[in-house]
């Protein structure tokens, strides 16, 4: 275990252990930072069946409504199952009055009231925003050293190891020398703002400007651990694939479970517009993340759900 824990600290350093070279009084490079709270997500392990609920709140008319689903991952294949029907739509069961009618195709019924307020969540707990491309494969995973340097060097654009220039190992440790990284192509520009403190950790934050393709590459703040490299916190310009929450600006906290990095929650910048409703604040929370032995849903998530009636975040 202690071999492994020296190993990921040596990882760490791929892209960015250069965070705090140069001159004295130097500020640290933003890039070094980022480069290297990319490689924490790259470290980070799941247990591969993970139970959860996500809680989907809104405030609309000045009262907070609040729907729960039952949801499990896999974070061995990325797989989602949700229940569909939520605890609100159990306790609150819509129960239509009279016939369906319609007059030259325009209904004339009272709309019935709306059901899932962002749409049926299918979301991940481990989801990284795009801080890291892939899926993280669960706890314990054999440890295959040459697979991840290899995995990080597709990471950082350099295939050819020839490339990198070694980094010296540290005083006494006997580990095996590993390349550091240079990224010859950067998706943001990026700015250290400065330190500010996130939850009670001292964070660097840093601006994000992405330079191309500003709807995939969708950060534009990021508060990182001074000391871990953890992600506290993320801003977007927008958010999930469908549907009324892509209209608006979205930030994300974290949190640390069983030593694993999870979304706490994600709260929407503004007001958000759906079908009849105007929602003053829109929040997703995941609650109760634990790992099971088992899948706790049995049937999957109901197919067939039209466009914009299930909530997805886009695939790193």
């Amino acid at each position: 275990m202690l071999v492994m824990r020296r190993f990921f600290a040596c990882v760490l350093a791929i892209g960015g252990a250069a965070a705090f070279a140069g001159p004295a009084g130097a500020q640290p490079d933003p890039y070094a930072i980022f480069s290297r709270a990319r490689s924490f997500w790259l470290g980070q392990r799941y247990p591969q069946l993970v139970a959860y609920d996500v809680a989907v709140a809104v405030t609309t008319a000045g009262k907070e409504r609040t729907e729960r689903y039952r949801c499990a991952y896999d974070a061995h294949t990325g797989a989602v199952r949700v229940d569909p029907v939520s605890d609100y739509e159990l306790a609150h069961p819509v129960r239509p009055k009279g016939m369906n009618l319609d007059l030259f195709g325009i209904p004339v019924n009272k709309p019935l009231p709306h059901v899932d307020f962002l749409g049926v969540p299918h979301l991940a707990p481990a989801y990284s925003f795009g801080m890291a491309p892939f899926v993280p494969e669960p706890t314990p995973t054999p440890f295959n050293p040459a697979a991840l340097v290899a995995r990080v060097r597709r990471h950082f654009h350099d295939p050819n190891p020839r490339t990198a220039t070694p980094s010296p190992n540290p005083p006494g440790d006997d580990l095996p020398e590993i390349a550091s990284e240079f990224v010859s192509r950067h998706d943001y520009a990026i700015t250290l703002v400065g330190i500010e403190t996130i939850d009670g950790r001292t964070c660097y934050h840093l601006a994000l400007r992405p330079t191309r393709d500003p709807h995939r590459f969708r950060l534009r703040d990021a508060w990182i651990d001074e000391h871990s490299f953890a992600t506290w916190k993320l801003h977007e310009a927008l958010n999930f694939v469908d549907g009324p929450g892509t209209s608006v600006a979205w930030t994300i906290h974290f949190a640390q479970i069983d030593g694993a990095q999870y979304i706490a929650e994600e709260d929407a910048d503004a007001p958000v517009r759906a079908p009849g409703a105007i929602y003053q604040h829109a929040a997703v929370r995941f609650e109760q993340v634990r790992a099971v032995p088992r899948w706790p849903i049995r049937r999957p998530l109901v197919t067939g759900i039209a466009s914009g009636e299930r909530l997805d975040e886009p695939r790193d």
